[in-house]
């Protein structure tokens, strides 16, 4: 069972329409007129076995798009290409290691060698990068996306991150209310936003953020599901936490810190259980994975 507090219904699974407008792009912008090099040299009946191989450790995400990726590309091309085999999302993997085999028109399998590659170095990135942050953590903080992500990406890439262990923060404005402090400076206050807020929608799980210990009274008062304590150091945030656990424990909201964490400074978090830390950097600064297409004849 999923234990991880997503704020709203997580990204566990990808569907088409979260990316065939991302996948129809990638093909069309790689090959508007075709590929004049792998076109000219082989028949377009030439067949060949391929591999996508990692040249080091990681997480796997990124199968559920080669499925939708391979369907889209014979539409769009006639290529006939088959996966033949591939791991899971979600499952990790050592250098030398196959990720996925395919089969198909030889042409076809050069012309979508870079677009297949980069959704998967892109995707696997992110779930690696999210693995190694959630094994640092520990199993008492969560580790939360953001909205840091490429235009178009915010699905994949979210789902990238539950693929690597990491939780769910809100996929998009609609998904929950996040009072930030420009909410607060042009509303007047933090109590006059909640009650707008809660006249308009009053079922939508609510936020707060707040980034001063002399806001955290009202911000109590508000009830929100969740208090974001942002910028704050390690000191100020014990002493936030130690008077919210003087509530009653119905009445304490989940607490998530933000403010460019690093894992470096987990050690300064010790002891404290039962918090979130956003992290942009899980997805805004991924590194594509060094991973390679090998063709047999």
């Amino acid at each position: 069972m999923d234990r991880r507090p997503h704020y709203t219904n997580p990204a566990r699974e990808l569907r088409l329409e979260d990316v065939e407008t991302l996948i129809r792009l990638a093909i069309a912008e790689d090959a508007p007129e075709g590929d004049v090099t792998s076109e000219s040299i082989f028949d377009k009946k030439e067949t060949a076995f391929a591999t996508i191989v990692s040249r080091e450790e990681g997480v796997f995400c990124g199968m559920a798009l080669s499925r939708f990726l391979f369907d889209l590309f014979r539409e769009m091309t006639g290529y006939d290409l088959m996966i033949v085999q591939t791991l899971r999302d979600g499952d990790r993997f050592s250098a030398g290691d196959t990720l996925l085999s395919m089969e198909g028109s030889l042409p076809g399998i050069l012309r979508i060698e870079r677009p297949l590659l980069n959704f998967l170095q892109y995707l696997s990135g992110i779930a690696s990068t999210t693995a190694a942050v959630v094994a640092k953590a520990g199993p008492d903080i969560a580790i939360l996306d953001t909205r840091k992500t490429l235009p178009g990406y915010r699905r994949a890439a979210k789902y990238a991150v539950y693929c690597g262990g990491g939780t769910n923060h809100r996929i998009h404005l609609s998904d929950m209310a996040m009072i930030k402090d420009n909410h607060v400076e042009a509303a007047g206050s933090i109590t006059l936003a909640v009650e707008r807020i809660r006249a308009a929608h009053p079922s939508v799980p609510l936020e707060i953020e707040i980034d001063r210990l002399d806001q955290l009274d009202e911000a109590l008062s508000c009830r929100p599901r969740v208090l974001l304590l942002d910028n704050m150091d390690t000191a100020k945030i014990r002493r936030a936490i130690e008077q919210i656990e003087t509530l009653p424990v119905d009445d304490r909201p989940f607490i998530e810190l933000s403010g460019g964490w690093k894992p470096e400074r987990f050690p300064e978090l010790a002891g404290l259980k039962g918090i979130g830390i956003s992290m942009g950097y899980l997805t805004h600064t991924t590194r594509f994975l060094d991973l390679s297409l090998e063709i047999r004849r």
